[in-house]
């Protein structure tokens, strides 16, 4: 958390695994890299009324904003040891976008607004490029303290 009430994040993940097989001469090799940056901000005592048909509440809480990106790229090559022959057989590169609003309309009652993006292209000409994009409203109700 920064002075101001913004917050930042910054995250790699990599990941190398290799499998040797001696029945067919063969070493596959699965690489992922990830790279992450967030950005939030906090609303300290954000006003929200919520008018209903009969009556209207009003609420004087935090607003927490947040947006991640996101960069990920997956491989898995197929090495033959006696070609010296190297093939990518599966893999993509995926482009991520999050952002959630959270606020907590009790101590035990919160609504998040979300928006998530992903966009996947395939390395091999098997897939196709897909994009899926995910958003709504959901109501977080705690039952513990």
């Amino acid at each position: 958390m920064w002075v101001n009430d913004f917050t930042s994040r910054g995250e790699i993940k990599k990941s190398r695994n290799l499998n040797l097989s001696f029945a067919n001469n063969q070493l596959t090799e699965v690489l992922s890299n990830e790279y992450t940056v967030g950005l939030g901000y906090r609303f300290t005592q954000m006003d929200l009324i919520i008018k209903t048909k009969k009556s209207q509440q009003a609420y004087s809480n935090d607003l927490n904003l947040r947006a991640d990106f996101s960069l990920r790229k997956n491989k898995t090559i197929l090495r033959k040891l006696d070609d010296n022959d190297n093939q990518i057989t599966q893999g993509q590169s995926a482009i991520s976008i999050k952002t959630t609003a959270d606020y907590m309309l009790s101590d035990r009652f919160q609504m998040r607004v979300f928006f998530d993006k992903i966009i996947n292209n395939p390395f091999t000409s098997l897939s196709f490029p897909t994009s899926n994009t995910n958003f709504g409203v959901s109501f977080r109700f705690t039952l513990a303290n």
